[in-house]
């Protein structure tokens, strides 16, 4: 990703990034040091040496490891993560703590302890001792860094050079290293496949609550174009011989429109998708199978390739049917004519589905790259097109492609593959 930061803003994020790594090397520390009192306690004896370091820095691991258990270490993790160390990806502090998560967070409290711990080493011995170096080959003598002065001028320079290039390297170790883990953040603190599916099946139960409101909204509209009927008639009727009858009846109509035109803005501000202007009426296919059977009936040319593992996720399942639904429409009604291809696969734990129709002669011709679709403007009806495929695909964190090339048009769906077994 390009930063288009000033270099002010540059310096003060790493600088950010220094202090967050200072903070995990003065947790470390003190963990560090916790481990070696209690194994000095337990001993009898002093600090474990040669084989035996792993006595202190093996359980130095572990108790980072616990610390993630500890209520809210992820939330420090992720405020610190988002603030200082400037990670720009997706990260989450779940409402019910999974063991997932807590193993995730005690890797990322261990791998920040780690790190922040190794680099203020860096800081601490190799920058001093090579600035001290540097001074003892300055000046052609020992001054405590302990390590050999060559004898010859040549020996002294390439000496030299050797110490300015490791100390310069263990005083900005730490900018790769945050950008590292910055990049790492929301892998370790990020939502897993069960958050996602939580996130999906609590849309859909949105989506349900909001049909159900939609179809008494029908009711209620129903209802006041009777009304407006009725009074429409009756003032027809009587408005030659009943002026005021027949206005008081264009009063109620008009009340009555008013009324209904704003209980049905209000409820299709709350629904995010509506139907695609000008779809067919009448209930959606439950499933690939019956969806394609029904466009090959509408008279659409198909030829499909599917080809999905068992024990798909039925809520994946039905999201995959509506974007491949949502894409079929797009082909009928803006393709040329000719067959649509559909291949629907599953590999490397992903599923990917790719939809090539004809383009029109006037739509264009000659062959451009398939890219990110660019957000598309609303139809006059309302459709939502590539807008709610690509909503639908980001809340399973998938990407949707779509463009021209050689002559027709590419749309492509990747989605994380998501079984029953996994999600359970």
């Amino acid at each position: 990703m390009i930063d288009d930061d000033g270099p002010m803003e540059t310096i003060r994020r790493q600088g950010r990034r220094l202090a967050w790594l200072m903070a995990g090397a003065a947790i470390g520390l003190a963990v560090v040091l916790l481990v070696f009192v209690l194994a000095t306690v337990a001993t009898g004896r002093g600090m474990p040496t040669g084989p035996q370091w792993p006595v202190v820095v093996v359980p130095s691991l572990l108790l980072a490891v616990v610390l993630g258990a500890v209520p809210g270490v992820r939330e420090l993790e992720v405020t610190g993560a988002r603030s200082m160390l400037g990670a720009d990806g997706e990260l989450l502090i779940p409402r019910r703590p999974r063991l997932r998560h807590h193993l995730q967070t005690g890797a990322w409290v261990a791998l920040h302890l780690l790190v922040g711990l190794l680099v203020a080493a860096l800081l601490a011995t190799f920058v001093p001792t090579a600035a001290l170096y540097l001074a003892e080959l300055a000046l052609c003598r020992p001054l405590g860094s302990g390590v050999v002065l060559p004898d010859s001028a040549a020996g002294r320079a390439g000496a030299g050079l050797l110490a300015a290039l490791i100390g310069l390297t263990s005083l900005l170790a730490w900018w790769p290293l945050g950008a590292v883990l910055a990049r790492l953040a929301p892998r370790f603190l990020g939502p897993t496949a069960e958050d996602r599916l939580e996130l999906v099946r609590q849309r859909a139960d949105r989506e349900a609550e909001r049909t159900r409101i939609a179809r008494e909204l029908h009711d209620g509209i129903g209802h006041a174009l009777t009304v407006v009927s009725v009074q429409a008639a009756a003032a027809r009727a009587v408005q030659a011989r009943d002026p005021e009858a027949a206005a008081a009846a264009l009063a109620a109509i008009e009340e009555t429109a008013r009324g209904a035109t704003g209980e049905l803005d209000a409820v299709l501000a709350l629904l995010r998708e509506e139907e695609q202007a000008g779809a067919p009426a009448g209930p959606r296919p439950a499933d690939l199978e019956q969806l394609l059977a029904a466009r090959r009936c509408d008279g659409m040319e198909l030829r499909t390739r599917i080809a999905l593992p068992p024990g798909l996720a039925r809520i994946q399942h039905r999201h995959l049917t509506r974007c491949l639904a949502e894409l079929l429409t797009n082909a009928q009604r803006h393709g040329g004519p000719g067959a649509v291809h559909v291949d629907l696969t599953s590999t490397e734990g992903r599923v990917r589905l790719e939809v090539t129709n004809p383009l029109r002669r006037e739509e264009g011709s000659g062959a451009a790259p398939v890219g990110p679709a660019p957000a598309p403007t609303p139809a006059a009806g309302g459709g939502r097109g590539l807008a709610g495929l690509r909503e639908r695909a980001a809340l399973l964190d998938g990407t949707v492609e779509s463009g021209p090339c050689g002559g027709q048009w590419v749309a492509r769906l990747d989605l994380p593959l998501l079984t029953e077994g996994e999600i359970r």
